[in-house]
């Protein structure tokens, strides 16, 4: 699953269309979110330090979120427009672009990755992140404050984790790059 590749391919056809890139969920949830490279240094880290042994951590970026907030951050790096909030299904409306996003990929020489390819399940991913067509939900998050007891105390900003990984898919030519 990869919800960085769902997000930018859904701005990213939002701007080929020249359509504001409209919030698709439902009812926000505070959550949070977990970076690899975060996930990664934790992992070096737990191999490494004697409080870690036989333990059992929760890893997440230190912040918590809700997914309307982070719109925005999503809007303008793509620079598109956020538009009213359009909550809808992504799981069933997107795939049946996968003509549009063959174009995006020729014009912007992409590498060449169908839709189903690319994001394939992780449309259901979003869904479930934005909840996408759900009622409310009760919070989800964990607890770190055993892992950073134990020693480990890194922390990631989600909204910089979000253009970390979208200039990273676009510096290996998975999602255009509009500048």
């Amino acid at each position: 699953m990869n919800l960085i590749a769902a997000v930018g391919v859904y701005a990213s056809i939002c701007r080929a269309r020249g359509e504001p890139c409209r919030y698709p969920g439902g009812i926000p949830v505070t959550t949070e979110a977990t970076d690899a490279r975060l996930l990664a240094r934790a992992i070096e880290w737990a191999a490494e330090a004697d409080s870690a042994a036989n333990e059992t951590f929760n890893i997440a970026n230190g912040d918590v979120l809700l997914w309307p907030n982070l719109w925005p951050t999503v809007c303008d790096h793509f620079g598109v427009e956020p538009g009213e909030p359009e909550p809808q299904t992504l799981a069933e409306t997107m795939p049946s672009l996968e003509a549009e996003w063959a174009d995006i990929v020729r014009t912007h020489n992409l590498a060449p990755h169908s839709l189903a390819e690319l994001v394939g399940g992780s449309w259901q991913f979003l869904d479930r992140a934005v909840r996408a067509g759900g009622a409310a939900t009760p919070p989800s998050l964990v607890s770190t404050i055993k892992l950073r007891q134990a020693g480990f105390g890194d922390c990631y900003d989600t909204e910089d984790s979000l253009r970390y990984w979208f200039s990273e898919m676009q510096a290996n030519r998975l999602l255009p790059d509009w500048q």
